[in-house]
């Protein structure tokens, strides 16, 4: 693991210093009054706060709580909430990524393969920002407890039981930097975008944010507080635990 995180802060080490050679450049198309300058100066500026943030993801977290004291408070109820902070730069940096591309196709006449490429991040990045200020608004949190946990997005909420969900892990998402932690949901079936989790992530689902935790943090807490639920169940007379009957969907055995 520690491999693993050296290797991913020299990663963005160069990418930082990459960017900010490129920003300098930027700047120098400013002052010499060449075309692109500003956007040049803009989306590398953006890169290099990417960096930075990935490289220091505490600048931007509100919460403070660490997994262990999270894990004193069961079984809760505990409310992890996400940072506004980190949301509203999330949607300044879709707003720089969508200008600096809808400005390429205004400007640069692209190549129709080119315009192929960018139309999709214009779509992206510009239709993502309106639903991460909502987000940055509503607001975006976790809730556990003894029996389940709640996944609360900009006013909706996804409750799922302990007793459905496991295997959760953190990983970095195949083709990105992103890490994030992801888990299996029992009542999801195999379609298309479980399919597609699956492919880039090894699980079905994922959750929405690390709220404030390191994902492997994160990850090792909801598999200790869902154990702890789990083995919490009270047994009924039949001496089988009550997330071990069948539902109702399910034949008796």
């Amino acid at each position: 693991m520690s491999n693993q995180a050296s290797g991913s802060r020299f990663r963005h080490a160069l990418l930082l210093g990459l960017s900010l050679v490129l920003v300098a450049g930027g700047v120098g198309m400013i002052v010499t009054g060449a075309d692109g300058g500003v956007a040049t100066t803009a989306f590398f500026g953006v890169c290099a706060a990417v960096s930075v943030w990935h490289m220091r993801p505490g600048l931007l977290e509100s919460e403070t709580r660490s997994a262990e004291t999270v894990l004193a408070h069961y079984p809760g109820p505990v409310v992890l909430r996400a940072s506004v902070k980190k949301i509203l730069f999330l949607a300044a940096l879709s707003a720089v990524f969508g200008g600096v591309m809808v400005w390429m196709l205004m400007h640069e006449a692209p190549s129709v393969t080119m315009r192929v490429l960018l139309w999709p991040g214009v779509v992206l990045f510009l239709g993502g920002l309106p639903v991460l200020i909502l987000v940055a608004i509503r607001g975006s949190s976790l809730h556990l407890d003894g029996t389940g946990l709640a996944i609360v997005q900009a006013g909706r909420s996804r409750r799922m039981s302990w007793h459905d969900v496991s295997g959760f892990a953190a990983v970095t998402v195949k083709g990105t930097m992103q890490r994030m932690v992801v888990f299996d949901d029992a009542r999801v079936g195999e379609g298309r975008l479980v399919a597609l989790n699956r492919q880039l992530t090894g699980r079905g689902a994922g959750l929405p944010d690390s709220y404030g935790l390191d994902p492997d943090a994160l990850a090792a807490l909801l598999t200790a507080w869902r154990r702890r639920a789990v083995q919490d169940e009270p047994i009924g007379p039949s001496g089988v635990s009550a997330g071990d009957r069948p539902r109702a969907s399910e034949p008796a055995p």
